[in-house]
């Protein structure tokens, strides 16, 4: 039986669960237990009604499952993820659940080129902060309905690296996603009681190094966490384009020596 901790990979805006299928089933042929639900903000519906407290909530549902089963669990946030599984795995980590006598809990946070911030922040004001926004509508088209969807996703998701055939499966599962979250205020700071590994892309063009930059400068300079942050000479969809190294990142992550045991 594997000694290795259980994965909830939570996916990016406009992703679903199948553009994660192939890392998912590496992951789980080096032993993991996997989980990647899918994120009601994701349903791909006309007109949006789910919200970032929705996702969060879907999520956090599955991880008080795992944990109260008595699972370690490995947190993998990808994109906007990294703001959905922050709030999820509050309250949940190893080390307070070890203080209260209880077994499993979240022992690492995995953000893959993820937003990684302090609660009631939004994703906007990092947007704003790196001066994008005033680019936003060159890249995202915005229906009236309040749906979004990136104009070029192959340029917003890769750098080029990939082959053509491997993008183009990517593309086929992505879906509308509600512009309202983007202003909505996140909840929750686990990394702050859980130890945490942020994966930085350079050639991000989604979360670009910039906002990268910046949140880290956050959290780490004005929060006081303790974040080991791992660069890539690689796109937004890491996961795929370089999956082999992402796969060992997971690994490092559940041997990490800070985890609590």
């Amino acid at each position: 039986m594997s000694n290795l901790p259980t994965v909830i990979l939570v996916h990016g805006a406009w992703h679903t669960p199948p553009n994660y299928k192939s890392y998912a089933d590496a992951l789980q042929m080096q032993g993991f237990k996997m989980h990647c639900p899918h994120l009601p903000t994701c349903s791909g519906a006309s007109s949006p009604t789910a919200s970032l407290l929705n996702d969060v909530a879907d999520v956090q549902e599955v991880v008080k499952s795992a944990v109260e089963a008595g699972e370690r669990v490995l947190m993998i946030m990808h994109s906007y993820g990294g703001a959905v599984g922050t709030g999820a795995a509050e309250g949940l980590s190893f080390s307070e659940r070890k203080a209260a006598g209880l077994s499993g809990g979240v022992i690492h946070l995995l953000y893959l080129c993820a937003y990684i911030l302090a609660p009631g922040s939004t994703i906007w004001g990092i947007v704003q902060e790196a001066g994008f926004d005033k680019l936003w509508d060159q890249y995202i088209d915005t229906a009236p309905d309040g749906s979004t969807a990136l104009k070029d996703p192959g340029l917003g998701f890769f750098s080029g690296s990939a082959d053509q055939a491997v993008i183009d499966r990517a593309l086929q599962t992505l879906v509308c996603f509600p512009s309202s979250v983007f202003h909505e205020k996140t909840t929750g700071s686990a990394w702050k009681t859980v130890p945490t590994t942020y994966t930085s892309a350079l050639k991000d063009y989604s979360v670009p190094k910039t906002y990268q930059n910046i949140m880290l400068a956050k959290v780490l300079r004005d929060q006081g966490a303790e974040v080991k942050v791992e660069e890539y000479d690689a796109d937004h969809s890491l996961f795929i384009t370089r999956q082999n190294d992402m796969v060992h990142t997971a690994l490092r992550a559940a041997a990490d020596e800070r985890n609590v045991i």
